[in-house]
């Protein structure tokens, strides 16, 4: 279908009902005081009713952003970059100190990476960020319980267009949420994990509605042992509790899995977008999501050996001070 047939549909087809005045009524309209204000009004009217289903783009339009309907209802804005049949999914991460506020548009330069690569890349705001409105309350925290529900829409619209491999990234909640889902969907190819929590957020925020029992929070690491594709967690042994996290992950989860450690600080998307260490770790996904199967049983590529991933920690109590 051409936009200009999405359009008349979008419209109920009005567009074809539109007729010039005649001329009598023309010179009516020109005389009246009001016409500069009344052009102006119906030119702006005119632009709406074009930019807005323009706007609201079939999902067979590449790089225009749509929606992504979540079990619960939750509509979430997505866009999908470049083509082929292998999809990579991208699920961004909570705000950090360096990264405040998140999007999918933290994914922009490794997202131009994999469609440099053949790839076609499906990412999206999570409920509550960027583009997305919120469900429960304008507290981002409130809604990252449920964010998993983004996951399982976003695999079944890449197998609705036809993916033949299906491939996930998430960081820090985005992989938590991730390592949740791939263990009971079976249509992931590989996944990966950046920096991501093991349980996240830590506890129910202060103050908040849905404490208790509402509140269930991420969990990846429960069930890490049913993820059966090949994983990839990476990780900066010197930000916060995430090299001890992600070695929790590496220790529990099933063959085949690889755990590459950097020695920096830093978290998510700020590792594959640093300048120094960012064009190692970029290549390191490129060469997995290439050859998952080139992982073989329990690997570890260490950059950082006098850092102590046995060293436990938590995250602080503060939700302001949370990385997910």
């Amino acid at each position: 279908m051409t936009m200009r047939e999405r359009l008349a549909k979008l419209l109920g087809n009005r567009t074809g009902s539109l007729r010039l005045p005649d001329l009598r009524t023309a010179l009516a309209l020109l005389s009246n005081p009001w016409m500069p204000f009344l052009g102006a009004f119906g030119a702006i009217a005119l632009g709406l009713a074009i930019a807005v289903p323009l706007s609201l783009a079939t999902k067979s339009d590449a790089h225009e952003a749509f929606v992504l309907q979540s079990a619960d209802g939750a509509r979430v804005v997505a866009e999908v970059n470049g083509d082929g049949d292998a999809w990579v999914l991208l699920g961004h991460m909570y705000r950090t100190k360096n990264t405040n506020p998140t999007s999918r548009r933290i994914w922009d330069n490794f997202a131009e990476r994999l469609v440099a690569e053949g790839y076609r890349v499906l990412r999206w705001d999570f409920r509550c960020h960027g583009e997305s409105p919120c469900v429960y309350s304008r507290r981002q925290i409130e809604d990252v319980p449920e964010i998993y529900l983004e996951w399982e829409a976003a695999i079944d619209f890449a197998v609705d267009e036809g993916a033949e491999q299906i491939y996930g990234v998430g960081v820090s909640m985005g992989g938590t949420s991730l390592m949740q889902v791939a263990a009971y969907r079976t249509e992931f190819t590989a996944v990966s994990a950046i920096s991501s929590p093991n349980i996240f957020p830590n506890k129910a925020p202060k103050d908040s509605d849905r404490g208790g029992e509402d509140f269930d929070r991420l969990n990846g690491l429960a069930n890490i042992a049913d993820v059966n594709v090949p994983k990839l967690y990476m990780v900066g042994a010197r930000n916060q509790c995430s090299y001890w996290q992600s070695n929790r992950y590496f220790q529990r989860a099933g063959e085949p899995v690889r755990l590459v450690i950097y020695e920096t600080n830093l978290h998510g998307t700020e590792i594959l977008d640093d300048e120094e260490i960012g064009p190692d770790a970029q290549q390191e996904l490129i060469d997995f999501l290439a050859d998952p199967d080139g992982v073989i049983g329990k690997e570890k590529r260490n950059l950082a050996p006098d850092a102590d991933p046995d060293n436990e920690c938590w995250p602080p109590e503060d939700e302001e001070e949370q990385e997910g």
